[in-house]
């Protein structure tokens, strides 16, 4: 399994972005099944639609990428346990400046047995048993 983070979904939609060339060669591996099975959050879902729309104000692409993700992505829910251990991690941060779904990511991570991530976020690299995909 491979979690995708927004920094990389959005990479992916957003043709200005700077990193969107490194992220389609990384989308074109993760569609050939290289990391295994794309897996994502209900907080990655929403953080990744809210800065599409928000960059390219095109309410169709948002409503695409959306869709998108739906059908060929695993969504799970960050449930009390993940939202408990998330703020935990944010709260005690000491190396890392992560937000709180970055946070969420960590834990669900963790709790799924996920090592893969695709991510432009360099903090992700700091975070032992995870390997950045990027």
């Amino acid at each position: 399994m491979i979690l995708l983070d927004s920094s990389f979904l959005i990479s992916v939609e957003v043709k200005t972005d700077q990193n969107h060339e490194r992220a389609v060669k990384i989308m074109e591996k993760i569609i050939k099944g290289e990391f295994g099975r794309p897996i994502i959050s209900d907080y990655v879902f929403d953080e990744t639609i809210t800065v599409t729309f928000g960059k390219t104000k095109d309410l169709a692409k948002s409503v695409l990428v959306g869709e998108n993700l739906k059908i060929s992505t695993e969504i799970i829910k960050v449930d009390d346990e993940i939202f408990d251990d998330g703020w935990g991690i944010f709260k005690g941060q000491k190396v890392t400046k992560f937000s709180f779904t970055d946070c969420t990511i960590v834990s669900l991570m963790r709790k799924e047995n996920i090592t893969n991530i695709a991510t432009f976020d360099e903090d992700f690299k700091k975070v032992k048993g995870i390997n950045v995909v990027s």
